[in-house]
């Protein structure tokens, strides 16, 4: 695996669609949320932390490998927007309880095996900017992630080799494991730029990059003194030598900023579309089980190269019936009775006898799960063993999907 990443999102490749290079931080950036524009060379919290370089940035936080001078290490700095820390105040408008989730993370039970494929966190501190406070929430520092593998082939070909998804998957399962059985925390946010690699002798690959790729800032033009100079989003590699062998990623799982308490949900709309959970569109109750079907959906996306579910708004039904029709589609399967009577959104998506309520058929269905891992993957004979893992992660009734900790010892993960 080449060592060099592009801008990539660590945090966000989505880029800025105000024509300003990453996050707005023009004065009148339109929907501006406050971010912190932090220099390079910038001492923060009296001199403790020294920013570095830009990690990258998403839509609630900014994220700068820093020198912890107190410490003698580099640490990363999740610099959260004025919104985002809003939104962790307790309250009827609460959002995001990240701190406290990350000290829970980080205290719960340090000997469990799930322990270290969960981000560690160090400490945190207020800034004030322009905008207002900024929390800062100071971590490991961690690496590019899936989405950069899935992008390393110049053929635009998406599909990971089924080993490297082994060990990826069965290192999150771990992660997962420790978040729901000890941390009592659903993570909702699985995707790829949340599940990264922590850098082998972080020491050595920050003094190489700092040394073959110094960080840098945008050209501001003709601007002499420009009132904010954006730095450029530059990914740590996981090794100065330029290359790791996949039996060496070391799988972290990061960014637990729209996670949910077990017992206390801050919203109930949760997961990034195509990954979201039957449980979820239908307004059932939904708890851990709804991490192991984005899980699912993942996978299979890596073996494939292309998403599970691509829902369409169709003329005579919305997009997420149809997300819901697809599911039944590639799984040859039908929502129970007893699921649909205990969903709040039922009557929206079914008729009273179980039935779609507007879904009649595909033009194009979704083709079973069987039939895609056969044709799209380079699964060989191990078909049979991965149609069931995902067979266990993708049941429409949540109660029957299995638990972390049952998947972490799959026989098809056994196999590496």
């Amino acid at each position: 695996m080449s060592s060099s990443a592009p801008h990539s999102s660590a945090s966000s490749s989505a880029g800025s669609v105000s024509g300003f290079p990453e996050e707005d931080l023009r004065e009148g950036g339109r929907d501006n949320p406050g971010y912190f524009a932090a220099r390079l060379g910038q001492p923060l919290e009296e001199g403790r932390y020294c920013i570095v370089r830009k990690l990258g940035w998403g839509h609630y936080s900014s994220v700068w490998l820093a020198k912890d001078r107190g410490e003698d290490r580099f640490v990363a700095l999740k610099i959260l927007t004025c919104a985002a820390t809003k939104a962790l105040l307790p309250g009827p408008d609460q959002r995001s309880d990240e701190q406290r989730m990350l000290e829970k993370i980080a205290s719960a039970n340090p000997a469990h095996r799930g322990y270290r494929h969960n981000l560690a966190y160090f400490d945190a501190f207020s800034i004030k900017g322009p905008h207002g406070l900024h929390r800062c929430l100071v971590t490991e520092v961690v690496g590019y992630g899936v989405d950069y593998i899935r992008k390393l082939r110049d053929d635009g070909d998406r599909r990971i080799a089924p080993s490297t998804v082994k060990r990826v998957v069965r290192q999150v399962l771990l992660a997962l494991e420790y978040l729901h059985d000890v941390c009592g925390i659903v993570h909702t946010d699985l995707k790829h730029d949340n599940i990264l690699f922590r850098p082998r002798e972080l020491t050595s690959v920050v003094s190489h990059e700092l040394t073959e790729n110094p960080s840098i800032t945008y050209d501001c033009g003709t601007e002499t003194n420009p009132s904010v100079i954006p730095v450029v989003s530059q990914v740590l590699p996981l090794s100065a030598q330029g290359s790791i062998h996949e039996r060496n990623l070391d799988v972290v799982l990061a960014d637990v900023g729209h996670s949910q308490w077990k017992e206390r949900h801050f919203q109930e709309l949760i997961q990034p579309d195509a990954l979201r959970a039957p449980e979820v569109i239908l307004g059932y109750p939904w708890s851990t089980p709804a991490d192991i079907w984005s899980l699912g959906c993942l996978v299979t996306e890596w073996l494939i190269g292309f998403w599970l579910f691509e829902p369409n708004r169709e003329k005579l039904w919305s997009y997420e019936e149809d997300h819901l029709a697809r599911m039944t589609e590639a799984l040859d399967a039908h929502f129970e009775p007893s699921l649909l009577q205990n969903s709040k959104h039922r009557d929206t998506f079914f008729k009273p006898n179980g039935s779609f309520a507007h879904f009649t058929e595909h033009r194009e269905p979704t083709w079973p799960l069987r039939k895609l891992l056969e044709s799209e993957s380079q699964l060989g004979d191990e078909v049979d063993l991965a149609e069931r893992f995902l067979r266990r992660c993708l049941q429409l009734t949540p109660e029957k999907r299995a638990v972390a900790r049952e998947l972490v010892d799959d026989p098809w993960l056994a196999e590496l």
